[in-house]
């Protein structure tokens, strides 16, 4: 009976008080993270970076990224999610003023690959964090409260551009406080990290067999997105936009992404998820053809069609992990965070290079003609190809941990496995 009631409990619905911690770091994180990307990019004007010097920048950051989710796993696995969390922190915040002292291209762009390496363990290790505290039933949720958390914190971020000119070290300096912050609450409020158990790894060949749809989704979406994150101010300042609708249009496009990342999650939990990964992929590509053909419209409408654009594609990935986390067992949640991530982070680096080459074939609007080629391709994956269940049995038990829940949940747990 205590079992039943602790089971019930544990399914009817979404649990955050062991991720709470986390996610409170991780907005702290991406708004030291948000600031910095935007701030690099304006102080590299005034400095008169050129052009290749700005987007090897670009490049090098994912770079750093894709190399980290490859090699970092075994750190996680070692040293434990916290710890793992707070050391890439402090490399972050260190590279963060390392840009000041040392002005030149040749000196951030190195710098951008550390940078790059040191997010891509701490996004692993949280995406790792929250899967493992999550229930099937709830994963789609749990993972878009992550996605807005850093969407959110990602936009406001680019506000804090206004509290000092890019000119000054204090935009530097509130960048390094904001990821030194960000360890504070994992470190000494109440956490609850995985526990420390061997974490299988997961080869690319096992990940496409086992979920070909989230493997190849997470890629498609990188190199979709991608080409968005990197090229997207250049396509609005190409169109004939001024600052202000620059800033206009980013905020758009993760406008929507706030407001649509958890309803397609809330959605993904009641629907087959391949289905709600194909609309999301084909409504984001008809969006991309309508931000082409709204250049020469009112603003507004170009607004309108980029928040659509975001607000459906951007959330594609955390909807690919969910899939990923379903087919596989729990003791290789780490290791498939490792492989979409990577797959992510080697389309969102292509991303920006066939981008910039459809930009120069077809002009401004070519990034986004680009764009919805590939989330039609991918809509087309989603929607012909057919889900299948594992067995029940072979479902993780995962059951989130929580003060709430009162006893030893892990030792009932383990009592129950044994009977």
């Amino acid at each position: 009976m205590r079992m039943d009631t602790v089971a019930a409990a544990c399914r009817r619905g979404l649990v955050l008080a062991p991720v709470a911690a986390l996610l409170l770091s991780v907005a702290t994180l991406l708004l030291g993270n948000g600031l910095l990307g935007t701030l690099l990019i304006v102080r590299a004007g005034q400095e008169g970076f050129s052009g290749g010097a700005i987007g090897a920048m670009m490049s090098f950051y994912f770079a750093g990224f894709t190399i980290g989710a490859l090699v970092l796993p075994r750190i996680i696995v070692s040293v434990g999610h916290v710890r793992t969390f707070a050391g890439f922190a402090a490399v972050a915040s260190m590279t963060a003023l390392l840009h000041v002292a040392f002005v030149e291209p040749l000196a951030w762009i190195p710098l951008r690959l550390v940078t790059g390496f040191a997010y891509a363990g701490m996004i692993l290790a949280t995406e790792s964090w929250l899967n493992a505290h999550a229930l099937q039933s709830t994963r789609g949720q749990l993972l878009s409260i992550f996605g807005v958390v850093s969407m959110g914190s990602w936009a406001v971020g680019q506000g804090l551009l206004n509290v000092a000119p890019p000119a000054d070290v204090t935009l530097f300096l509130v960048v390094s406080l904001l990821i030194s912050a960000a360890v504070v609450p994992i470190t000494l409020l109440p956490s609850h990290p995985p526990p420390e158990v061997e974490q299988e790894p997961v080869a690319f060949r096992q990940l496409v067999r086992a979920s070909p749809l989230a493997a190849v989704g997470a890629f498609l979406a990188g190199l979709a997105i991608g080409g968005f994150w990197g090229l997207g101010p250049n396509f609005a300042q190409r169109i004939g936009l001024d600052v202000g609708g620059i800033s206009a249009f980013m905020a758009a496009v993760l406008g929507g992404t706030l407001a649509l990342q958890w309803p397609l999650g809330w959605l993904s939990d009641r629907a087959p998820r391949n289905l709600v990964i194909g609309g999301a992929a084909l409504a984001s590509a008809a969006a991309a053809i309508g931000v082409t053909l709204a250049v020469q419209a009112p603003l507004p409408l170009l607004l309108a069609a980029g928040a659509l654009f975001g607000g459906f594609g951007i959330p594609i990935y955390a909807l690919c992990l969910a899939v990923a986390n379903d087919d596989l067992p729990a003791g290789r949640l780490l290791g498939t965070a490792r492989g979409l991530l990577l797959l992510n982070g080697i389309g969102t680096a292509a991303g920006p290079l066939v981008g910039g080459a459809a930009m120069g074939v077809a002009g401004p609007g070519g990034l986004f003609l680009y764009a919805a080629a590939v989330l039609t391709l991918l809509a087309a994956l989603a929607l012909v190809g057919r889900r299948t269940r594992r067995p029940i049995g072979a479902m993780a038990n995962r059951y989130p941990s929580t003060p709430m829940i009162t006893g030893s949940l892990d030792t009932m747990v383990r009592m129950q496995k044994l009977s």
